[in-house]
């Protein structure tokens, strides 16, 4: 697949009709959780922002490391420590210099006549809590900082850095590097994970990380842990429900409500114990989705089924 960037997940939210109430229903939430005589949120509605990262190997959990180059240091992949997953990058500096580390070069990015942007961010561990690291974003020879996040000290805890790059209108296509380094000369080990890179239109904030394995709405675009990934708008738009009361007491009813009308027993839906609600229509809120029992814990499951409206 070639290059592409957060705009392009647009195209994944298909839209086959011309009536907002009789859209497909491409989002779902499967849920299964315990309800109490306190009101809680089963859902609430958050769209969120496409996201795309480049890396292919993002939280190193293929054994193939090859896209990641040693620069001042040896490179491994490491299953004793892991910020998501089984395993991260351990990177063991030199200690000749400093801006030992290593760096992954991204896909060539293609000429524009509109700024572009380009955000990047790990997770780094230390081997210990003394030393440093920082990321950059470099031109593909690693001699021109673009941008830098600055020095980060090593803790014994996971800890994200990030930098930002705005690319210059009627820039060459090229390619750029994102380099984690040490900012001063030290021999401390590290370990590196959850690797993103991501090109956009939009702005220069950088986004959450993500890969095509956390879940719902978020894919690989070819084999996992080996391509890139992005992440599609959740559900803002609510259209129907099946909720399962998994209680066999009649009386351990739990109701549901909708959007500003929380759930209580004048207002909610009621759903018996040993019983299943669904909606056989198309419902249209935007907010969240309630629910409280009216005696003890009763357990309920089921979907939630919606869209992603522009």
């Amino acid at each position: 697949m070639g290059l592409f960037d957060h705009t392009d997940v647009k195209g994944y939210e298909y839209d086959g009709s011309t009536r907002a109430s009789t859209h497909p229903h491409t989002k779902y939430q499967p849920f299964r959780e315990a309800t109490s005589t306190t009101l809680s949120t089963l859902l609430t509605v958050a769209r969120g922002e496409t996201t795309t990262n480049l890396v292919t190997n993002p939280r190193v959990e293929s054994s193939t490391i090859s896209m990641f180059t040693a620069s001042g240091s040896a490179i491994s992949r490491d299953t004793g420590q892991q910020s998501v997953g089984a395993a991260s990058l351990l990177v063991n500096p030199a200690n000749s210099a400093a801006g030992e580390g290593m760096y992954w070069e991204s896909p060539i990015i293609p000429f524009s006549t509109q700024a572009q942007f380009l955000t990047v961010a790990v997770e780094h561990r230390g081997a210990s809590a003394s030393g440093n690291v920082k990321i950059d974003i470099r031109d593909n020879g690693g001699t021109t900082i673009h941008a830098t996040s600055g020095s980060d000290n090593l803790a014994g805890s996971w800890r994200r850095i990030t930098a930002q790059y705005t690319i210059p209108p009627l820039t060459a296509s090229t390619t750029y590097r994102l380099y984690v380094v040490s900012n001063t000369q030290h021999n401390i080990n590290w370990y590196l994970d959850k690797f993103q890179f991501e090109l956009r239109h939009d702005t220069t904030a950088v986004s959450d990380y993500t890969d095509g394995s956390f879940g719902i709405n978020h894919f690989w675009t070819g084999i996992a842990n080996a391509s890139e990934s992005y992440k599609r708008h959740a559900m803002s738009i609510i259209r129907g429900i099946t909720i399962k009361n998994e209680s066999s007491t009649a009386a351990d009813i739990v109701y549901v409500g909708f959007d500003n009308d929380a759930a209580d027993e004048d207002s909610g839906i009621p759903v018996v114990g040993a019983t299943t609600f669904q909606t056989n229509f198309p419902l249209h809120f935007t907010k969240k989705i309630t629910l409280i029992a009216a005696q003890n814990t009763p357990t309920v499951s089921g979907v939630i089924w919606g869209v992603s409206s522009f």
